[in-house]
C-alpha cells in the first residue's frame, strides 16, 4: 500500500486528516438522528429486523404482521392497511420482507454476533460512507503521488472534502434510514471497485485485484440491483486483460446468481425483488416504475432545476414540484446537481486530462479509471432518469462515479496541469467550485426535511440566529412589517361550494394557509390550516352581506422563524412564546382563538395573496390587506 509512503511526505498526512474530519462529520450527522429511533411509522430499524431474521435462519423480518392486517380482504390497499403496515416493507405469504438489497447485513450481522448488540441502521450508513471515502482517499493519495505531485497537501484535503459534498453525502445522511443505507453501501462498494481497478491496471493485471473488483461489483449489486449497468461499466474497462476480466466477471456473476437465489428463497421467483408486494402510502400495483417518458423531466430535475430561495436560514429550499409527466410519483427534496454541486463539472477536466495523456502508457490505469467512473454515472442516469420519481438520496447514486472523476479533475486543475492561461483560469475556478459545493451541500443538509432543526435544536438556533441578521437588516431598511393582518375579501359570483386559499406562506408540502370556504351564496367561514388538510382554527359560518368580508388574522407564520433575531426585540419571554403559537381569526361579530404548534416557518418576507384574476380566485380574492400592530400582553 502507498498510503504510509504518502504520510511520510512533508504534509502528506493532511489528506488523511481530511478523511478523519469528513468521517467524524458524517457520523455526527447520522448519530443526530437517534432522536427518531422510536418514531412511529418510520423505518429506522428494518435492517436490524433483517439481521435477526437471518440469525433465526429465514429471510423474512423478525417483525410479525398484525393479525388484523392479514385478515384484510386486500392487505395491499393503502386505504385499508394504514394502521398495521410496516412502512415500505413487502408483505408476502404472511411475512414481512425487505425489497432492499441484503449487502448491509454482511456488516451488521457480524457486529450483532460479536457484540451482542445491533449496529444501528443510522451508524451503518455512516460506516459505509466513511469506508467509501477511505477508498477515495487512498486512490487520490496514489494518484496525487504518481500524476499530480504539484498538488499541495491542503489542496488534496480540500479535494476529498469537496468530493464528500459533491457526492451529496451530508444531505443523504441527514436521514440515515432504510432507504439511504443500501444507496450509500452501493456507493462505497463502487468507490472500492474503482480503486481496485486502478491497482489492477497498474499492476499489469494482478488476479487478486481483479477478484476484489468482482467482489465489490457483486456487493454493489447486492445493495442496489439497479447498479447492474454501473457494475458492468467497471468490468468493461478490464476487457483488454483477459484473465483479470474473466476472474472479476466470474465473481460478479456468482454474486448476481446468489442474489437471484435470495429472491427465489423469499418470493418463489428469481426475478422478484419484493417491490410488487410493497406496503406504503400508494398502491404499487398501479405504478409504472420505469418509462422513457420520465427521462427528460428527471434529467432536468436532477441536473438543472433551480432551488427556491429564502431570506431565512438555511436559505436554499428544495425544488418545488411541477410539470411532471403522466404516471409520475413526484419529487422529494431535490436540488439540481449542477447548480448545487458545480465541482462535479471538474469531471470534464479529468476527461480532458485523460485525452491529453492518451499516448503515455503510464497514464493508462488512471485514464481507464476515469472512464469507468464517468461511465458508472452515465449508467446510473440511464436507470434513475427513467424512474417514476426523483429523490434526493438518488443524487448520491447518480454522482457516485462522476465524483471520482471530478476529484481527479480538481487535482489536475489545482496542480496547474496544462500550463498557460488555461491553468491560471482553472485554478481559481476550481477553488470557487469547491467552496460553492461545500457551502451549498451544508445548507441543503441543514434544510433537508427540517431534520437539523429537530435533531440539533441548540446548534440550529445559534446558526440561524447569527446568519439571519442580514435579513433583519434588509427588513428594517425596506419597512417589512411582521405580525397580524387586516384584510378585505371580495366575493365573486357563487357557482357552487368552494374553498379559496386567500393567503399562504411556506413551501410546497409545508404550506400555512388562510382559506375562505363558501358553502352557499350567502354564507362563508374562514379557516387557518396546514397544507389545506390539517385545520387549526375556523370561524363559525357567517352571513356574507354586501359581497365582502372583513377579517383580522393572527398566526405564527406571519412572523419570522423563531430563531430569527427579530424576536430579540420582543423582550417579554411569555409574549414571544404566545406569538409563536397563537392563532386568532376575527370576522364580523365572531372571534375565535387557539394555541397550536402545528406551523411551518415562514420562507419569505411577503405573503402569497389571492388577487383578482389569479389562479383559483374566481370565488373570492383579496381586495385590501394591511399590517396591524403586534399585540402586547
Amino acid at each position: 500500500m502507498t498510503a504510509p509512503a504518502e504520510c511520510n511526505r512533508p504534509g502528506g498526512a493532511a489528506l488523511w486528516a481530511a478523511l478523519a474530519a469528513c468521517s467524524l462529520l458524517l457520523f455526527w450527522i447520522a448519530e443526530s438522528a437517534s432522536v427518531f429511533d422510536s418514531a412511529p411509522g418510520e423505518a429506522w430499524h428494518h435492517y436490524e429486523f433483517l439481521v435477526d431474521g437471518f440469525l433465526h435462519g429465514h429471510t423474512s423480518l423478525s417483525v410479525e404482521p398484525a393479525p388484523e392486517l392479514l385478515r384484510l380482504k386486500d392487505p395491499y390497499d393503502p386505504a385499508q392497511n394504514g394502521p398495521w403496515r410496516l412502512w415500505d416493507a413487502s408483505l408476502y405469504q404472511g411475512k414481512f420482507y425487505l425489497y432492499f438489497g441484503p449487502t448491509p447485513v454482511l456488516v451488521m450481522l457480524p457486529w450483532r454476533v460479536l457484540t451482542g448488540h445491533h449496529l444501528p441502521q443510522r451508524l451503518a450508513v455512516a460506516l459505509f460512507a466513511s469506508a467509501g471515502l477511505a477508498a477515495l482517499a487512498t486512490l487520490l493519495s496514489e494518484v496525487r503521488r504518481r500524476h499530480f505531485p504539484s498538488v499541495g497537501p491542503a489542496a488534496a484535503g480540500l479535494v476529498l472534502a469537496t468530493a464528500m459534498a459533491a457526492a451529496w453525502l451530508p444531505v443523504t445522511l441527514r436521514r440515515p434510514d432504510v432507504w439511504e443505507l443500501p444507496v450509500v453501501a452501493a456507493v462505497a462498494c463502487l468507490w472500492w471497485a474503482l480503486y481496485f481497478l486502478w491497482r489492477c491496471l497498474g499492476s499489469g493485471g494482478g488476479l487478486g485485484w481483479a477478484i476484489a473488483i468482482g467482489a465489490m461489483v457483486a456487493l454493489m449489486m447486492g445493495a442496489r440491483p439497479t447498479d447492474l449497468l454501473a457494475g458492468s461499466a467497471v468490468l468493461a474497462l478490464l476487457m483488454p486483460l483477459r484473465r483479470p476480466v474473466l476472474a472479476a466477471g466470474a465473481v460478479a456473476v456468482a454474486g448476481g446468481l446468489a442474489l437471484l437465489a435470495y429472491n427465489h428463497a423469499r418470493f418463489g421467483s428469481f426475478a422478484e425483488f419484493g417491490q410488487s408486494y410493497q406496503l406504503w402510502g400508494a398502491d404499487e400495483r398501479g405504478v409504472r416504475h420505469f418509462s422513457a417518458a420520465y427521462a427528460a423531466h428527471n434529467a432536468w430535475v436532477y441536473l438543472l432545476s433551480l432551488p427556491s430561495l429564502s431570506p431565512y436560514f438555511p436559505f436554499v429550499l428544495a425544488v418545488p414540484p411541477g410539470g411532471e409527466p403522466p404516471g409520475y410519483l413526484g419529487i422529494d427534496e431535490i436540488h439540481g446537481g449542477l447548480i448545487a454541486v458545480p465541482a462535479q463539472l471538474a469531471a470534464l477536466a479529468a476527461l480532458a486530462w485523460a485525452w491529453r495523456e492518451r499516448r503515455r502508457p503510464e497514464a493508462l490505469p488512471l485514464r481507464r479509471t476515469i472512464a469507468a467512473a464517468a461511465l458508472c454515472s452515465l449508467m446510473a442516469a440511464c436507470v434513475l432518469f427513467c424512474f417514476a420519481g426523483a429523490v434526493t438520496r438518488y443524487s448520491t447514486e447518480l454522482f457516485a462515479g462522476s465524483t471520482v472523476a471530478a476529484a481527479v479533475g480538481l487535482m489536475a486543475l489545482l496542480g496547474g496541469e496544462g500550463g498557460g492561461a488555461l491553468a491560471r483560469l482553472g485554478r481559481p475556478l476550481a477553488l470557487c467550485a469547491c467552496t460553492w459545493t461545500l457551502v451549498f451541500s451544508a445548507l441543503a443538509s441543514a434544510e433537508n426535511r427540517i431534520l437539523f432543526r429537530k435533531t440539533n435544536p441548540a446548534l440550529y438556533r445559534a446558526a440561524a440566529h447569527l446568519l439571519d441578521y442580514p435579513s433583519l437588516w434588509y427588513a428594517r431598511a425596506h419597512g417589512v412589517a411582521y405580525g397580524p393582518i387586516g384584510l378585505t375579501v371580495r366575493l365573486g359570483p357563487f357557482r357552487g361550494p368552494t374553498a379559496t386559499v386567500l393567503v399562504s406562506n411556506g413551501r410546497a408540502g409545508m404550506v400555512n394557509q388562510l382559506l375562505l370556504e363558501r358553502p352557499d351564496a350567502g354564507h362563508a367561514r374562514l379557516i387557518l390550516a396546514v397544507n389545506g388538510i390539517d385545520g387549526i382554527l375556523a370561524t363559525p359560518v357567517f352571513e356574507t352581506a354586501g359581497g365582502a368580508v372583513r377579517a383580522r388574522v393572527e398566526a405564527p407564520w406571519l412572523y419570522p422563524p423563531p430563531q430569527h433575531p427579530w424576536w430579540d426585540g420582543v423582550a417579554d419571554a411569555k409574549l414571544r412564546e404566545e406569538l409563536r403559537t397563537r392563532f386568532v381569526l376575527e370576522s364580523g361579530q365572531a372571534e375565535v382563538a387557539t394555541r397550536d404548534a402545528r406551523v411551518f416557518d415562514a420562507t419569505g418576507f411577503g405573503l402569497r395573496v389571492a388577487l383578482r384574476g389569479s389562479e383559483g380566485s374566481e370565488a373570492a380574492w383579496i381586495e385590501a390587506l394591511e399590517p396591524l400592530p403586534v399585540p402586547a400582553r
